[in-house]
Order: C-alpha cells, then sequence, then structure tokens
C-alpha cells in the first residue's frame, strides 16, 4: 500500500512540475513578448546610411497628389498586400525603371497576415530575379545576388540593395 501511495504522489508532483513549466500557451510553449518596432525610423535610417536611398521614394497611397497613383504601383508590385491588417508598412521604390534597390517592410496584426506579407514580399523577389518584360539583365542580376526576405515574429522586411546584409543584420539586431 505504501508502495502505490509513494508512486501516486510521485506521479502528482510530477505532474505539476510539467505544469509549471509549461508557459502561458495552450500548446506547451512559451514565448516573450514581442518588440515593439518602428519601421518607419528604421527605414528612414537605412536609407540615409546605405547606398539603398539614391533613388527611392516612400510610397504613401495618403499623398493627396501622388496617393492614387502609388496605391496602383504598390497593388500591382505588391498584389494582396493592402488586403491584409497591417499595424505599419514602409515601402521604398524607386520611380524610374531601373531601380537602384528597394526596401519594404511591414508588421502584421497576426501570425497569418505575417506569413502572406512574406509570400507577397517573396513573389516580388520572384519577379524581380527572372527575365521578364520590364526587367533589365543588371537589375535581375542585382536581385538574384542582393535581396532577401526576412522575418522577425510579425515583422517583414524585403530588401534589395548592394549592402543588403548589412541591413538585414541591422534589422535583425532591432529584435534581440
Amino acid at each position: 500500500m505504501k508502495k502505490i501511495l509513494c508512486a501516486a504522489m510521485a506521479a502528482v508532483l510530477c505532474l505539476s512540475l510539467l505544469s509549471a513549466c509549461s508557459g502561458n500557451k495552450a500548446d506547451g510553449t512559451s514565448q516573450a513578448p514581442e518588440k515593439d518596432v518602428d519601421l518607419a525610423a528604421f527605414a528612414q535610417t537605412a536609407t540615409e546610411s546605405h547606398e539603398i536611398g539614391g533613388f527611392l521614394q516612400r510610397i504613401d497611397v495618403e499623398d493627396p497628389d501622388m496617393g492614387e497613383f502609388m496605391a496602383d504601383m504598390l497593388n500591382n508590385y505588391y498584389p494582396g498586400l493592402t488586403d491584409l491588417e497591417l499595424k505599419q508598412t514602409e515601402i521604398y521604390m524607386s520611380m524610374i525603371s531601373f531601380s537602384s534597390g528597394e526596401l519594404a517592410l511591414a508588421q502584421a496584426k497576426s501570425a497569418e497576415d505575417a506569413a502572406k506579407v512574406q509570400e507577397i514580399f517573396q513573389a516580388r523577389v520572384d519577379a524581380k530575379t527572372t527575365d521578364g518584360p520590364g526587367n533589365y539583365p543588371e537589375e535581375v542580376e542585382m536581385w538574384q545576388r542582393s535581396s532577401k526576405v526576412v522575418s522577425n515574429g510579425s515583422y517583414v522586411m524585403l530588401v534589395c540593395a548592394e549592402d543588403c546584409d548589412a541591413i538585414v543584420n541591422e534589422f535583425n539586431a532591432l529584435f534581440s
């Protein structure tokens, strides 16, 4: 009888230890709260301190003069992005045919939307890394060697720049 009682108490103790270590989520994983990052400030710093900023213009769909044009451009190059619920969006693109690069940043409101943003950004990279209408050979080569899509939680970035690795490192450092 004592052995059964000791085994039962040991089982209860083990279960209580396991439940105490499970964190706050129902699936048993714990996750630290996500940092708040100001994407506008990061974009400004990145475009000012790297060669990427030379010919890029911020896409502002709220601009009273160019907003409609920029919204159309955004929908053409990033189809589906405006359909998502995003907390922040900062997109810098070249207004000339041959681009000197691109920077797109977004913070989604959900993990599902963050995954969709990542897909949309990757589709943009895929479209620019292949020969096709509007893609010059030098531009295709630049996108093939100097573009990346990275994410940190609900934050996603696409960067195409000669020093894209440095920009990716700076973006990732925001979350460490």
